[in-house]
């Protein structure tokens, strides 16, 4: 089977359509089967108030307000008919990974043709519900989830429909490849049998994780690309530039050949471990980003907390609240607050009756 190849260009257009027009043709370049961008509002993605950003790897050191920083990387949403028209000009599938109704909806209106879901969303089951209703193929990645919470969210949309791949990664920015742990691979196969495979690459090699993905019967590979990694944003020192996505593509149609006709070698160094955990290495932006429910406004002692008092968010440095899971709690029960719920403040079992 042809691996479908993914271009995630994500917020690496750095606020320039030409910019984005660049990286689909670079990926249209390259052999490419989609450009994919990232469809967000910083104000339904991070509570305002969700504090500086203070992590470091062996290369960059980042420090910056986080909702300020978000804002800063949106894409206009104006932009997505003419993208739209761009990649159906260049013959490649647009694809957006959407955070929030509102970005589904946006993009449903523009008659996109398929949805993406971030390894952040996989906990978001409202959010997922939503996006299975509406028919469409989805593709999910699956970092720093647990296997139980893979097959909550996997058995949501399949109680809508079974077009459905999901994509195993690690939520390391860059991912060494002794923590690709690309033996989960074989756990996802395991697990839902009858679904496609990927694999969501963030090493910083071109191909090696792609290519042994290809081994392990993975369909989709999905890799960050950009102009130039010295430009600014974190995002682009770990992408793959121009001669570098050509190689990767290169590389896995060759994998594609050697693996079926069964001339290839598992490195144990990549596949590494088969559990489907939450790795230690993943902690840090799990906390960071997996979603949990906020107060929108300040709730009095005794109130009635209503849907239209909550929000899905991502805690940046805040505490993590309740799954978004429990939201349909609200819409369901008569709950209370147990004590004065701050603005902004993540709704937790302590502070509700």
């Amino acid at each position: 089977m042809k691996t479908y190849i993914i271009a995630e260009i994500g917020i690496n257009h750095n606020g320039s359509i030409e910019n984005a027009f660049q990286l689909i043709d670079a990926a249209v370049g390259a052999g490419c089967d989609a450009a994919k961008f990232q469809i967000f509002s910083a104000d339904r993605l991070y509570p305002k108030c969700a504090g500086r950003l203070d992590w470091k790897n062996d290369s960059e050191t980042y420090d910056y307000d986080i909702y300020e920083a978000v804002k800063s990387f949106e894409m206009p949403l104006e932009w997505i008919s003419r993208i739209l028209q761009y990649c159906d000009e260049r013959r490649i599938d647009f694809l957006a990974s959407v955070f929030d109704t509102h970005g589904l909806d946006y993009l449903l209106g523009k008659g996109v043709r398929s949805i993406k879901l971030s390894s952040y969303t996989i906990t978001h089951l409202p959010l997922i519900e939503a996006c299975a209703k509406t028919g469409l193929p989805i593709i999910m990645s699956t970092g720093g989830a647990t296997l139980g919470e893979t097959e909550e969210a996997v058995n949501t949309i399949l109680r809508h429909h079974d077009k459905l791949k999901l994509l195993h990664c690690s939520i390391q920015y860059p991912t060494a490849l002794n923590d690709c742990n690309m033996g989960v691979m074989k756990t996802l196969h395991l697990s839902f049998p009858g679904l496609e495979i990927g694999y969501s690459d963030h090493t910083l090699e071109i191909s090696k994780a792609p290519v042994q993905s290809v081994y392990l019967g993975g369909t989709v590979i999905e890799k960050h690309i950009t102009l130039d990694k010295k430009m600014e944003g974190p995002d682009h020192f770990f992408a793959l530039e121009r001669d570098e996505l050509r190689q990767m593509v290169v590389d896995i149609r060759q994998a594609e050949k050697d693996y079926s006709e069964q001339r290839f070698r598992i490195d144990p160094r990549i596949y590494g471990s088969t559990a489907k955990v939450c790795h230690e290495h993943e902690r840090y932006l799990r906390d960071f980003s997996y979603m949990t429910l906020f107060a929108v406004c300040a709730i009095k002692k005794g109130e009635q907390i209503r849907t239209e008092d909550i929000v899905v968010l991502r805690p940046g440095k805040k505490e993590r609240g309740l799954d978004p899971k429990y939201y349909n709690l609200f819409q369901q029960n008569d709950i209370t607050a147990k004590r004065d719920i701050s603005e902004g403040e993540p709704l937790c079992w302590g502070s509700i009756l």
